[in-house]
């Protein structure tokens, strides 16, 4: 009976995103784009499993790092498709995509605020999204959290960059040039990938 009543509710889902996708492309062919991308991103958000929080809880709790060079392999791989379109846009003169915000003490409170709520939640927005799709419906009163906690972000983010020091943002082309910049990123990460083995080397 509960199988039945399970697949019931995944035909509904898998209509109502066929519903969607129709409609959007109706409105607009290159919403149909937009939303093939949306479905091809949550199905390897779902099968690969990957969490922000797990990549940093795990480290201190478990000093497992799967996760952690899972995130350092997302990153890397993120790196690669921004750093080329932002690399040609130079080239051609044409503005540099991508927001790069100031970094001060409300970078500080923001990041330890994310990674207590990130850890008491038990996931990060990826994460939770994740849940949600699984169908743990509790997760959508973290999903309302995050949203809540966005707004309430944007609505005092004037007044804590004005109120508090800030220092401009770094972008590392700016200081060494594009391709050095490029060949920098990866080299870090690699970096950052062998300590992780190593430490866990270590560990057995």
């Amino acid at each position: 009976m509960k199988k039945n009543r399970q697949k019931r509710l995944s035909l509904g889902v898998i209509g109502f995103i066929t519903a969607f996708g129709l409609a959007a492309f109706v409105a607009d062919k290159r919403l149909l784009v937009i939303w093939g991308i949306g479905i091809a991103l949550g199905f390897v958000l779902y099968r690969s499993g990957i969490c922000f929080a797990s990549a940093f809880r795990d480290v201190f709790l478990f000093r497992d790092f799967s996760m952690t060079r899972m995130v350092i392999i997302l990153t890397g791989v993120s790196f690669v498709g921004i750093g080329i379109i932002q690399a040609i846009a130079a080239s051609r003169g044409l503005p540099v995509t991508g927001r790069i915000y100031p970094v001060g003490f409300h970078t500080a409170v923001g990041g330890v605020l994310f990674g207590f709520g990130m850890v008491l939640a038990g996931g990060c927005a990826s994460g939770t999204l994740q849940r949600i799709g699984e169908g743990f419906i509790l997760f959508l009163t973290v999903l309302l959290g995050i949203a809540a906690g966005s707004v309430l972000g944007v609505y005092h983010f004037s007044w804590w960059v004005n109120s508090f020091f800030s220092t401009d943002a770094v972008f590392i082309p700016d200081f060494i040039g594009w391709i050095p910049g490029l060949v920098l990123t990866p080299v870090l990460l690699g970096g950052l990938y062998l300590v992780t083995v190593a430490i866990e080397k270590r560990k057995r």
